[in-house]
């Protein structure tokens, strides 16, 4: 009985989500400014090629994060995909990137499957969506940037984004 209850408030949780960052794509100008005082959340993952990722370990390197929330079902992201697949290798020695699953229906084959058949050239990680609570975000195709002293600088939630978007995204955490 518990058990179910947890699958069917989880189920709640995700489709209220979905909602609400389908919602939000039409602004295509929305942008959260974080104060310095929001640090990030600590996180560990490990990703479907086994490389494991932590903020902690990237901040040590003295790398900026960038945190992308995504789900194999959400048609945002995958607009975002290809755009991010094509910038991220111009950015990949200078900056930690991540796109977590929110959906914890996405197993590590179902991500690795996606992967494989969208080329994507960043790392890609199962359904955690633990992170993306701890994070503050609401939904999927939301992109948070960390600086280098661990504070969030930016969220751009539930948007498609054009490549040179996410080139002033990254770029902007690097100065």
């Amino acid at each position: 009985m518990k058990v179910k209850f947890l699958s069917s408030a989880t189920l709640l949780i995700l489709t209220v989500l979905f909602l609400a960052s389908c919602a939000q794509e039409g602004d295509t100008n929305q942008t959260q400014s974080a104060s310095d005082a929001d640090k990030a959340p600590s996180f560990e993952v490990t990703t479907i090629d086994g490389e494991t990722i932590s903020l902690e370990q990237s901040l040590a390197e003295g790398k900026p994060v960038v945190v992308y929330f995504t789900a194999s079902w959400c048609p945002t992201c995958a607009r975002n995909w290809p755009a991010m697949s094509e910038v991220y290798p111009e950015y990949k020695d200078r900056l930690t990137m991540v796109a977590i699953s929110i959906d914890p229906t996405d197993t590590e084959e179902v991500i690795r499957k996606l992967s494989e058949e969208r080329g994507f050239t960043f790392p890609s990680t199962e359904g955690k969506p633990q992170i993306m609570i701890d994070f503050g975000v609401s939904g999927q195709a939301t992109t948070v940037g960390v600086d280098r002293e661990g504070n969030i600088a930016f969220k751009k939630p539930g948007q498609a984004l054009s490549a040179d978007e996410f080139r002033e995204l990254f770029a902007g955490l690097l100065e």
